[in-house]
């Protein structure tokens, strides 16, 4: 297993600059695009997507590393809308899903990649065990368990649940499949057998009270634009360097690049002031921190941004102690970037009007 990490972690890091490409040149051209111009709806289809893979990469980055994923307090009805709406492009013609909810709340704490991943990955092996036209089931529901129930080898309960139903008409599971189907690496395709017909799989989610924040939509516009601000920027790969220069003049911010580590703490430390730094979390996250605290302490008070492909390895004091205000996904997004940039930049300027 853990010759399979290190190989899909290398494999994770390459996909994740194709997809931080795709992301980019679909932010351009949706900022050319008005809100209601017909292209727009698909060129939020292609970014939801490219998001959801890019957390998929996130998964793979933790598989390998041997860690938990973060949990977020997510709204189940958004998430299977979303699936909902990421399955529809690539449904055969012979197949529809449809969605029936309940009225109350369905909150939970769960990953969100993870669980949209099982949510996708049940109903695209319902549609390939179809071999007619039909239906794929999904049913929102609330379940209040007293006393603890046994399923299987489980245990469930009690307490107060989500459950999400996924049924389909497909042709069913041998008892061979069947007893397999929670083997990591086990499959049946290309036929596969997928869910039968009158079955369903039951997805058990803790609820958690409806009064705590939920968040599980993304951001499709960009609100917050610069006024000039200079942003120093240390990206060791030169082409992508470029790219994220030309993404922060297109937000409004006048970018001063680096590809190398004394060059830039040089300018730092001889530049009048630098409003901000965005730190790419390039060639290691131990290059980062370091680079970040020798800016810290050329400059206490300069809002520092890291950018890397995963940070559940980075823990809360680390990035404190390195002087590390907010953390971004790398590869950059123009949203993404610019919510940062505005919430660091607003924190630095607060300190000076108080004083």
């Amino acid at each position: 297993m853990e010759t399979v990490g290190t190989f899909t972690s290398g494999i994770a890091h390459n996909f994740n600059n194709i997809l931080g490409g795709i992301l980019g040149h679909t932010e351009m051209v949706e900022e050319h695009l008005s809100s209601d111009a017909r292209p727009r709806r698909n060129l939020d289809a292609i970014r939801r997507g490219a998001e959801r893979a890019r957390d998929l990469v996130d998964q793979i980055l933790t598989f390998g590393r041997r860690r938990e994923g973060r949990r977020e307090h997510i709204c189940i009805k958004a998430l299977v809308a979303e699936a909902k709406s990421l399955l529809a492009a690539s449904l055969p013609s012979h197949a529809r899903i449809t969605v029936s909810e309940t009225t109350e709340p369905t909150a939970v704490s769960a990953e969100p990649a993870q669980l949209q991943q099982v949510i996708l990955n049940v109903c695209n092996n319902a549609v390939q065990a179809m071999d007619k036209p039909g239906v794929v089931e999904i049913e929102i529901g609330l379940r209040e368990v007293m006393q603890a129930l046994r399923v299987g080898q489980v245990g469930i309960g009690p307490g107060r649940f989500v459950v999400v139903s996924i049924s389909d008409p497909g042709r069913g599971m041998d008892k061979a499949t069947l007893e397999r189907i929670f083997e990591p690496f086990f499959t049946t395709r290309p036929d596969g057998n997928g869910l039968g017909a009158g079955t369903r799989f039951d997805i058990w989610l803790p609820s958690i009270p409806c009064n705590q924040s939920i968040s599980i939509q993304h951001a499709s516009g960009i609100a917050d634009r610069g006024v000039g601000e200079t942003v120093l920027v240390l990206e060791t790969d030169r082409g992508r360097l470029l790219r994220y220069e030309e993404i922060l003049a297109a937000l409004g911010y006048e970018p001063v690049g680096f590809t190398g580590l004394h060059e830039a703490a040089q300018a730092c430390a001889v530049r009048a002031r630098f409003d901000a730094a965005l730190v790419c979390h390039q060639p290691g996250v131990t290059f980062a921190l370091d680079f970040a605290t020798a800016l810290r302490d050329l400059a206490p008070n300069l809002p520092i941004i890291l950018a890397t492909p995963s940070a559940r390895d980075l823990d809360a004091p680390s990035l404190a102690a390195s002087g590390i205000s907010e953390v971004v996904h790398h590869p950059l997004t123009s949203a993404e970037l610019a919510g940062a940039l505005s919430r660091c930049l607003a924190a630095s300027v607060a300190p000076q009007l108080l004083s």
